[in-house]
């Protein structure tokens, strides 16, 4: 268990399968009547939303390409600044190119925005272990288990609590 920690893995898929985000389809707006009548050719449709910026990120980290997620996700901040899982996501992507500090602003900026994500506070508790902060990463770990047992996701918060027994071993 503890190898497992020790490793930062990207988590973006982890953090993919729980907010799946749809992409709005413009089937589900009604639109004015004098927009709905003007000819397409006078329309300029930019699909350049944070959720499908966000979404390329993660097909970007899915092949591997952490140039192109790294500089999705950055952009998806910049149309949401709120949009927490681009945080997050950028942290790992950086966290997995060994820039640890420069990931944990990442974090605390997803978990400011979303304090009630678990995943945000293990994501974070992995690079401070990896910076060897053992202190705030026990904190970091302790504060997701206890959000998975709050949530009442018992097995995850159980996996935690092996994490910090093999952590306090160290």
């Amino acid at each position: 268990m503890l190898k497992e920690f020790k490793r930062i893995e990207f988590l973006a898929a982890t953090v993919a399968s729980i907010f799946t985000i749809t992409p709005v389809s413009a089937a589900s707006f009604s639109l004015p009547a004098w927009l709905a009548e003007l000819p397409v050719k006078d329309i300029l449709v930019q699909n350049t939303g944070a959720e499908e910026v966000f979404q390329q990120g993660l097909t970007f980290s899915a092949q591997q390409n952490m140039a192109a997620a790294e500089g999705a996700f950055r952009r998806a901040i910049q149309i949401n600044p709120n949009f927490a899982e681009a945080y997050a996501n950028l942290g790992s992507i950086l966290a997995n190119q060994n820039k640890l500090a420069e990931a944990i602003p990442y974090f605390d900026n997803a978990i400011r925005i979303k304090p009630d994500v678990p995943e945000f506070y293990y994501m974070k508790g992995q690079v401070l272990y990896a910076q060897n902060k053992m202190a705030d990463a026990v904190e970091s770990v302790k504060r997701a288990r206890d959000l998975f047992r709050k949530q009442g996701k018992t097995q995850e918060a159980n996996t935690l609590e092996q994490v910090l027994k093999d952590m306090g071993s160290r």
